[in-house]
C-alpha cells in the first residue's frame, strides 16, 4: 500500500507541474497572440451586435412599426451582454499578462519545487482525508498552489510555516486508491492534449508562430469586412432617433 500511495503523491505532484506549465504556458500565449485575438473578438462581437439589430429591425418593418435607436440598442446591448463579459475578461486578461513578467533562476525553481512538493506530501487534500473539511487547512493549501504556480517562494514559505505549526505527520489510509491513481493517470493524458498545455507546441516553433500571427491578421481583416458590409446594410433601415421622434 506504501508503493501505491507515493505513486499516488508522485502523480499529483506531476498533475501540479503541469498545471503549472499550463499557467505559463497560457500567459505566453496571450503575451504573443493577445492584442490579435482581442482584436480578433472584439470584431466578431461587432459582427454579433449587427446581425442581431438588422434582425430586429427586419422584423419590425415585417409588422410595419417604427424602429427607435433608443429601444433597439437597449433590447440589443442585452442580448450581447454575455459577448462583452468575456470581451472585458479578455482584456484584462491581456493586461494581467503583459504585466507578469518575473523570472527565476533554475536554484530558486528547485528550491519552490522541493518546498511545494514537501507541502503536498503533508496536506493534499487527496492525500490526507483528515484535512478534507479543515477549512483553514484548505484555505492555506490554496496559497501554496497559487504560490507555486507564480513562483513566489516568500509566500510559499510563509504558507509553509503556517502549515507547519498546524499539523503533524501519520499513518493516513487513502479509500478507493487504485481507481484515484487510475482516474489521474488519465487526468494526466488528457492535460498533455488540450489548451493551454498544448500551446507550447506553438510557442516553441517560430514558424508555426509566425504563421499563426498570420492567420490571425486574415480572419481580422476578413471580420472587419463582415461588419464594414452589415454596417452598409443596417443603414438601410430608417431608424428613428430621439431627436427624430
Amino acid at each position: 500500500m506504501d508503493e501505491r500511495r507515493d505513486i499516488y503523491e508522485t502523480l499529483l505532484n506531476q498533475k501540479a507541474a503541469l498545471e503549472k506549465d499550463c499557467f505559463y504556458f497560457e500567459l505566453e500565449y496571450h503575451r504573443e497572440f493577445g492584442a490579435q485575438v482581442e482584436e480578433l473578438f472584439q470584431a466578431k462581437v461587432e459582427a454579433v451586435t449587427l446581425k442581431k439589430k438588422i434582425a430586429y429591425c427586419v422584423k419590425k418593418r415585417y409588422r410595419n412599426e417604427a424602429i427607435y435607436a433608443g429601444e433597439l440598442n437597449r433590447l440589443i446591448d442585452a442580448e450581447i451582454l454575455a459577448y462583452q463579459q468575456k470581451l472585458d475578461d479578455l482584456v484584462a486578461y491581456n493586461a494581467y499578462a503583459r504585466n507578469e513578467t518575473r523570472t527565476i533562476g533554475f536554484e530558486e525553481q528547485r528550491q519552490i519545487r522541493k518546498l511545494y512538493f514537501a507541502l503536498a506530501h503533508r496536506v493534499h487534500p487527496d492525500l490526507h482525508p483528515e484535512y478534507s473539511q479543515d477549512e483553514v487547512i484548505l484555505a492555506l493549501w490554496n496559497k501554496a498552489v497559487d504560490a507555486y504556480k507564480r513562483n513566489d517562494y516568500p509566500a510559499l514559505c510563509e504558507v509553509n510555516d503556517r502549515i507547519m505549526l498546524l499539523t503533524s505527520e501519520g499513518d493516513i489510509h487513502i479509500e478507493r486508491l487504485e481507481e484515484k491513481i487510475e482516474a489521474l493517470t488519465k487526468q494526466l493524458e488528457e492535460i498533455r492534449q488540450q489548451e493551454p498545455y498544448t500551446y507550447r507546441f506553438l510557442l516553441e516553433d517560430r514558424e508555426a508562430t509566425e504563421h499563426f500571427h498570420e492567420e490571425l491578421a486574415k480572419q481580422i481583416q476578413d471580420y472587419q469586412d463582415y461588419v464594414a458590409k452589415l454596417n452598409e446594410e443596417l443603414q438601410r433601415f430608417p431608424i428613428v432617433t430621439t431627436s427624430e421622434a
